[in-house]
């Protein structure tokens, strides 16, 4: 072989080595994404005995593989960049500056997540519960790290940010049986 078909192959290599350690980057993040949401599932379904804590992690589930799942992303868009001989360190101090600023403008954001936080771990109200706040009545039908959405018996959906949930009644349920 001539040292030209040497030094192309040579090339390939080099080429194909980022690309197939990006898949195999890639396909680890989806096998970790698969195996963090069956055990989040099967953890939080084993110890959902009793009707509250069942209801309860109803709503626990979606929103930690959602912070599964981005950490598993983010974990591999890093390992990607790191692959491809880009430096994190700035990246990554520069998300921690934006960061910074982002969280000084977004304080009624962060009011609503820690009041979502709030809300599901003292387990003051579930999906199914029929709550008033101020003047709506509805059941609720998601609650999010940011907001509650209720359903009104006229079929609107209100969207209430949860650091604005300080007061509401709660009936529980809408059927079956009671807590």
């Amino acid at each position: 072989m001539s040292a030209d078909r040497w030094a192309a192959l040579h090339d390939a290599v080099r080429w194909l080595d980022p690309v197939g350690t990006i898949a195999l980057i890639l396909i680890g993040a989806g096998v970790a994404l698969r195996l963090s949401v069956v055990l989040i599932r099967r953890t939080l379904r084993a110890h959902a005995g009793r009707l509250m804590d069942e209801i309860r992690w109803q709503t626990w589930e979606p929103l930690m593989e959602r912070a599964v799942r981005f950490v598993v992303y983010f974990t591999a868009f890093i390992m990607i960049l790191q692959r491809l001989n880009v430096d994190v360190t700035a990246i990554l101090a520069s998300a921690g500056v934006v960061g910074v600023a982002v969280g000084l403008g977004a304080q009624h954001m962060v009011r609503d997540v820690l009041a979502g936080i709030a809300l599901l771990s003292e387990g003051l109200i579930h999906v199914g519960d029929v709550i008033t706040y101020e003047t709506h009545t509805g059941t609720v039908e998601r609650i999010g790290m940011r907001t509650t959405q209720i359903r009104t018996s006229s079929g609107e959906v209100w969207t209430i940010p949860n650091g604005r949930l300080e007061v509401f009644g709660n009936r529980g349920p809408q059927s079956g049986p009671q807590r």
